[in-house]
């Protein structure tokens, strides 16, 4: 199990911009054979996409907003969940969460701002949908001109994020982090088709 400690640079290749992005943990998917100590993480990142619990990663995430932030810097800003496709699901995974997190940092919560168009389902669940474009439902008029950090559970090809990403630049936003409970762990042979990560 590895926890990544800095903050780190994610590269958009179709786009070549930048973002500031932080990542806790590294997943492996079910096809691995994997310690003890990995299958532990990866059973706390299922419980917390099912809604489950998420309590660790809150106190996680929460001092490491603390450590990195003070009480002062993240003044004005939004904390946005990208959304899942399936509304009971999205409810489930980020409204006790967001909640609970921004009320610590005294942050504004973005759950209600967002959700996902109907029929957008995941990549990884679908065929087909390599070209596929995430829409996204926003309240344009909390989010334009703001700062914006956009959360997520799982980067795996972070296409869902650049997809919001673009959205919420032509509303003049700006996504001052990206913060990733986990990145997933692919075959070595794998080439990323999105995005490139770089150590800060």
């Amino acid at each position: 199990m590895e926890l990544i400690r800095e903050r780190e640079s994610l590269i958009c290749k179709e786009t070549n911009k930048k973002y500031s992005i932080k990542i806790f943990r590294t997943y492996y998917p079910k096809r691995y054979k994997i310690n003890f100590l990995d299958k532990k993480l990866r059973k706390e990142i299922y419980n917390f996409k099912n809604g489950i619990s998420f309590e660790k990663f809150l106190i996680e995430v929460r001092d490491w907003f603390i450590e990195e932030y003070g009480d002062y810097q993240l003044n004005r800003t939004i904390f946005l969940p990208i959304p899942a496709s399936n509304k009971k699901i999205n409810e489930r995974r980020y409204r006790e969460f967001c909640e609970s997190l921004c009320k610590d940092l005294k942050i504004e919560n973005g759950y209600k701002y967002i959700s996902m168009k109907e029929n957008n389902t995941p990549n990884h669940l679908k065929n087909g949908t390599k070209d596929k474009k995430y829409e996204f439902i926003l309240e344009k008029d909390k989010l334009r001109k703001r700062q914006i950090i956009v959360f997520d559970d799982i980067l795996t090809s972070g296409k869902t994020f650049f997809s919001l990403a673009s959205t919420l630049e032509s509303l003049d936003c700006k996504i001052k982090l990206v913060l990733f409970l986990a990145r997933t762990i692919k075959q070595e042979d794998y080439i990323e088709e999105y995005f490139t990560i770089y150590k800060n």
